[in-house]
C-alpha cells in the first residue's frame, strides 16, 4: 500500500468515526423481557399448527380418529385422481394399502438399493402420489420432521407432485426444543437422515416470484387424526 492510499484510507475512517453515532456505555436490560408463545394445550397448538401451514399453501385437514383419517386420505387420493402412490411401510395409520386397493389405486412401496437404483427411480418418476407419515410436527413455524430408516423412505414426501402426510397429534409440539426434550434427541441418533419440511416445495430465484413444486411436491396435504 502506497503512502497516498494509506493517507486517503486513514482520512476516509477519520470522518467516519467523526460522523458515527456513539454508544452507549450503560446499557440496561428491559423492564418487560418479550413474551413468549406459549401453547399449552392441544386445542391451542391445533389451530396455531393450522395457521402456519395454511400460510405456507399447505391443505390441512383435522379429523376425530383414524377412521376419519383414512376416508380423508381416500378423498384426496380421488381428488387428485391418482391411480397409484408412493408409501411409507410404517405408516401411522393402519390399512392403507388395502383401503388404496379398494378403490383401485396401485400402493407401492419402494425399496432402492444396489445398481438398478436409477431404473428404478424412472419407474416411479410419473407415480402422482406420496403418502407419508411424520415424527413430529411444530405448531410455531408449521413444520414436519421426516426421519428417514427401515419402512421410512425419502421417495414418498420427494418424488411425486403430491405429498400426503398423516400426524397423529401427538406428535404435534409447540417447538423444536420441546421436541427434542420429549424423544427428538433419540429419534435424530437413530434415524439414517432427517428432512425437516415447511411446506410445499418453494424457490424465489425466478424474477423474485415463489415458485412452488421446482425441486418436489408442489401440493403438500397434511391430516392430523386423534
Amino acid at each position: 500500500m502506497s503512502l497516498e492510499t494509506s493517507a486517503a484510507r486513514a482520512a476516509i475512517l477519520a470522518r467516519l468515526r467523526q460522523h458515527s453515532p456513539a454508544f452507549q456505555d450503560d446499557l440496561s436490560a428491559p423492564e418487560q423481557p418479550l413474551p413468549v408463545t406459549r401453547l399449552d394445550d392441544s386445542e391451542s397448538l391445533l389451530e396455531r399448527f393450522r395457521a402456519e401451514v395454511e400460510r405456507l399453501n399447505v391443505i390441512f385437514q383435522h379429523v376425530a380418529d383414524a377412521e376419519g383419517a383414512l376416508d380423508a386420505l381416500l378423498s384426496v387420493v380421488r381428488a387428485e385422481n391418482a391411480s397409484s402412490a408412493l408409501l411409507w411401510r410404517q405408516l401411522p395409520l393402519h390399512g392403507v394399502p388395502e383401503a388404496l386397493e379398494s378403490i383401485g389405486v396401485q400402493p407401492i412401496l419402494p425399496q432402492v438399493q444396489g445398481a438398478a437404483r436409477h431404473d428404478i427411480y424412472r419407474a416411479l418418476n410419473d407415480v402422482p402420489l406420496g403418502i407419508s407419515g411424520a415424527d413430529a410436527a411444530f405448531a410455531t413455524t408449521g413444520t414436519l420432521v421426516l426421519a428417514s430408516g427401515s419402512g421410512q423412505g425419502r421417495l414418498p414426501s420427494l418424488l411425486p407432485p403430491t405429498h400426503v402426510v398423516l400426524l397423529p397429534q401427538a406428535r404435534l409440539f409447540a417447538r423444536p426444543e420441546d421436541w427434542l426434550l420429549a424423544h427428538g434427541a433419540q429419534t435424530l441418533q437413530r434415524a439414517r437422515s432427517v428432512t425437516f419440511v415447511t411446506g410445499p416445495s418453494r424457490t424465489g430465484d425466478i424474477e423474485m416470484q415463489i415458485i412452488l413444486g421446482v425441486h418436489g411436491p408442489k401440493r403438500l396435504y397434511i391430516i392430523v387424526f386423534d
